[in-house]
């Protein structure tokens, strides 16, 4: 049955008569009296087209949502005509939450997306292109980094308007490291180990990396692709074939110091189970002197609650290369939202969020100030505020020069979040030497390729 919104919509639409309506609503477990009510509320508040009240629906992924929620009052001081209501789901089961919002006719106004995802939404036809509904937020795309419009691009439509955008980085404690002897955090790969190993051995720690590995943790694919990337190698091609099992290359190597980092003990164990938060935490407790993080976490170590505050640095990506992964994380205008009439009033809510208000990012400006949140538009690095927040934890040249060499995750197709699940369960399994690093990039190869035809 359809769901109250959508007969709503009928009804605005003039495919169903308001008896009718009122009939549906009745075999749905809803009053007659409820349902005439809840029509004249839509019937006031669904007139985004001739500037009347709208409510829109606001989903997103349970990261400081009392930020959100804060960010949503100003706008609704700002814009007497747009309510917003937020709903918010852990990130690991973000996605699924989605898929069955959307199927379900569910669906929110207004969602945070991810590049991860572009191409399945837009083949399901969950989401719409913003140059199409809102070309006056499209056009701000020059002042975008060029990775995150990547990501936010298919078909030469861009379905998105950033929320953030960052990079993978490696994080290291500098104190620890000078207390083992060293003067410059490692170069490569062959440097982490030799440097993890000194200080295992002279005490300091007896898990020096901490790499975050859990298998539903979705960071784990996008710090592999990273350390894939900072050895000058791919994971696809750009006909979407995977080059990763590759014998002897990047990805095998990448995999294979990971499984030596794991049965040498430098890599702790407790990696296999361990998410994003637990890796922060027991970096800021001191445990471990390296790891691979958004770099947002970065200023979560230095600012946050944590013993070891203030010694932690990054460095570029070790390898030949210094290249990483480049994501962006945008908000999307839901086909629902389109359907409703709602595209106007959606297109007011996120150029506050997404875009400027009086020509200043508001919104991006307050996650790089307040959380230390990357961010995809270019000018607030010129911003002093901005400047002067970021060097207080981190270092704004060395990560523009991150920036210049990352690249957006390669292999995003309709079938990538699924083929992810798999890819990070051999990931594990290599690690745990169940199956060798070359079976497990093989058997990845294999389930592409039957998801691909």
């Amino acid at each position: 049955m359809a769901s109250l919104d959508e007969l709503v919509s009928s009804v605005f639409d003039g495919r169903v008569g308001r008896r009718e309506f009122v009939r549906r609503a009745v075999l749905a477990g809803i009053s007659a009296p409820a349902a005439l009510a809840f029509l004249e509320a839509c019937s006031q508040g669904n007139q985004a087209n001739t500037g009347g009240p709208v409510h829109l629906q606001f989903m997103v992924w349970s990261y400081e949502v009392q930020t959100i929620q804060d960010n949503i009052k100003n706008f609704e001081k700002n814009d007497k005509n747009v309510t917003v209501t937020v709903q918010d789901t852990s990130w690991n089961t973000y996605h699924d939450t989605m898929a069955t919002k959307f199927t379900t006719g569910a669906a929110p106004d207004v969602a945070y997306s991810s590049d991860h995802w572009l191409r399945e939404w837009v083949a399901a036809n969950w989401i719409v292109p913003l140059d199409k509904y809102a070309p006056d937020l499209a056009s701000q795309k020059s002042e975008w980094a060029p990775y995150a419009l990547q990501g936010m691009t298919l078909d030469n439509h861009v379905y998105g308007l950033p929320y953030y955008a960052d990079l993978v980085i490696f994080i290291y404690n500098d104190k620890l490291i000078r207390q083992a002897g060293f003067s410059k955090p490692p170069a490569n790969w062959e440097e982490v180990a030799t440097q993890a190993k000194a200080l295992k051995d002279k005490g300091i720690s007896q898990y020096p990396i901490d790499i975050p590995m859990k298998k539903d943790d979705p960071w784990t694919i996008e710090i592999f692709y990273s350390m894939v990337y900072s050895r000058g190698g791919h994971l696809f091609d750009q006909g979407n074939n995977p080059v990763f099992n590759a014998a002897g290359g990047e990805a095998e190597q990448a995999l294979q110091w990971l499984r030596d980092a794991y049965t040498s003990k430098i890599l702790d164990p407790a990696v296999l189970e361990s998410a994003e938060p637990d890796v922060v935490k027991t970096m800021g407790a001191g445990q471990h002197a390296f790891t691979v993080l958004a770099k947002y976490n970065l200023a979560e170590l230095n600012l946050g609650q944590h013993d070891q505050k203030g010694n932690f640095k990054m460095a570029l990506m070790p390898g030949s290369s210094n290249s990483t992964v480049g994501f962006v994380r945008f908000y999307a205008l839901s086909k629902a939202a389109a359907d409703r009439k709602h595209a106007q009033a959606a297109d007011q809510f996120l150029q506050y969020f997404g875009g400027k208000t009086n020509g200043q990012y508001v919104v991006a400006k307050r996650w790089a100030l307040d959380k230390g949140l990357g961010f995809a538009q270019l000018p607030l690095y010129d911003d002093p505020e901005i400047q002067k927040a970021i060097n207080a934890w981190g270092n704004v040249d060395l990560e523009k020069q991150q920036a210049k060499v990352a690249a957006p995750k390669e292999g995003l197709t309709p079938w990538w979040g699924t083929w992810d699940v798999y890819a990070r369960e051999q990931i594990g399994s290599a690690l745990a030497g169940s199956t060798s690093p070359k079976q497990a990039l093989q058997n990845m190869a294999t389930k592409w390729q039957s998801l691909k035809h």
